[in-house]
């Protein structure tokens, strides 16, 4: 789901007196809000649906023989397994083994555009439906390369033994040719990377690259629209995908240079949703990079927040434990439940994108009149656009933003005045002055103009 922004700018008039015996009185200090508007469409129809299991005698399958996907030669790579680690029957872990075996044995005859992956069996132990379940998103959650699963699988577990069958979009070659394709995008991704690059370093690089070269799936709200848009490979190579291909994309290029990241599934804006939890530092953080992908850009309100910030406009499904085997498998309703493997607690603030990159505003006395016209020469000197100002955990933040626009000593457009009365030319239109409130990060970012007149 794509976060756009939409400008809604409420104008107000703003004119001076001008009299003989008066003078000129002071301009007023207006400002235009920006209300901030996410609409979203569905991730997909992609909840896992049980098929009978076929006979397979006869069928002949091919070796999708793909080489590993490439690990920076300067950070390395990082393992991903908190999937497995969460399986608590050792016959799920074996079956786990076993996918990751057989996942590239591709029937050589598709039926009904999906081909056979060689059948799975797990002798002496009928494993349940929703044990079954719980292997395969925990799988999926580990392997963010392996793209060409379809959503169906079957199973028997009749007999004091459990077989399972998955389903494949793509053949033996076409997976070859695929993965190669992908595996190249990751050395692309590569070439950008510098020596000495911090953890975050990394992870922000990998965010806006994979924003400057995606872009959301509009015509995709189903898996039959466009399968491979809920994939990295969607995500890297076509350029093109919905939130779970962004997610997957963002996993798979972090776990390339050293940084752990997994899906979360959950809700947005009243429709399914995927992002990334992100490890900095030894701490967890959220990560959005589908509602970061922005009209003009990587934006940042979804970068490495809090649990707390996160559940503002999102709602994370519950883990796998949290539910009965009936919710998983769909037996009251008719539909399973979605499910988490891994949901972190994220309380860390010290790698988040505000914390580290705007202003703070700790107190409304000199010394944030200070960073505030420091902040102000800075975006000056650049004709930047914006000033973010991020207000102190310690602060009310409609009270701060009273003081700093709307009431008492107009902090904000004092320090505009001051920053003014320095310059020559490219003055700050004071008379033009926008912001975009972000409650739940404490966060305002301040829209800037520029005139030729004071």
């Amino acid at each position: 789901m794509k976060s756009k922004l939409s400008l809604i700018c409420i104008l107000l008039g703003i004119f001076m007196l001008v009299t003989a015996c008066e003078g000129s009185k002071p301009p007023e200090n207006n400002v235009n809000e920006l209300e901030a508007d996410n609409t979203v469409q569905p991730v997909s129809d992609y909840v896992l649906e049980t098929v009978a299991v076929k006979d397979d005698s006869g069928v002949y399958y091919d070796f999708a023989d793909v080489e590993s996907y490439p690990v920076s030669v300067r950070y390395g790579g990082t393992e991903l397994n908190q999937g497995y680690k969460s399986l608590t029957l050792e016959a799920q872990r074996v079956l786990y083994k076993e996918m990751e075996e057989n996942v590239f044995y591709i029937a050589q005859e598709s039926e009904d555009g999906l081909y056979d992956v060689l059948d799975l069996k797990i002798w002496g132990v009928e494993l349940s439906e929703a044990e079954l379940r719980q292997v395969i998103v925990a799988f999926s959650l580990d392997k963010p390369h392996i793209f060409w699963l379809d959503n169906k699988f079957g199973y028997s577990n009749t007999t004091g033994n459990t077989v399972m069958q998955l389903y494949s979009f793509l053949s033996a070659e076409e997976i070859e040719s695929c993965s190669a394709q992908l595996n190249e995008k990751i050395r692309e991704l590569h070439l950008g990377l510098l020596s000495d690059m911090t953890e975050y370093s990394r992870e922000i690089y990998i965010h806006d690259w994979l924003i400057g070269n995606c872009n959301y799936a509009e015509d995709v709200v189903k898996i039959s629209d466009d399968f491979l848009s809920f994939t990295s490979f969607g995500a890297l190579v076509n350029q093109k995908a919905v939130c779970e291909g962004y997610t997957r994309a963002m996993q798979m290029m972090l776990s390339t240079v050293g940084i752990e990241s997994y899906p979360v599934i959950g809700n947005g804006n009243d429709g399914l949703h995927m992002w990334n939890c992100v490890k900095i530092d030894n701490e967890w953080y959220y990560v959005d990079a589908t509602w970061n992908d922005t009209e003009k850009g990587s934006g940042y309100d979804y970068f490495n927040i809090t649990t707390e910030q996160l559940i503002y406009d999102h709602t994370i499904m519950p883990v796998y434990s949290q539910l009965t085997e009936d919710q998983v498998c769909g037996l009251d309703d008719g539909v399973a439940d979605s499910f988490n493997i891994i949901v972190p607690v994220c309380s860390a603030t010290t790698q988040n994108y505000f914390v580290k990159n705007s202003l703070i505003v700790s107190d409304l006395g000199d010394i944030a009149k200070e960073n505030i016209k420091t902040g102000l020469r800075v975006a000056q000197g650049s004709l930047s656009e914006t000033v973010t100002i991020s207000i102190s955990q310690d602060l009310d933040y409609e009270d701060t933003l009273d003081e700093l626009f709307y009431s008492g000593d107009y902090i904000f457009f004092e320090c505009l005045d001051a920053v003014n009365e320095e310059l020559e030319e490219n003055f700050i239109d004071r008379n033009n002055v926008s912001i975009s409130k972000k409650p739940n990060l404490k966060v305002v970012t301040v829209i800037l103009q520029y005139t030729d007149e004071v």
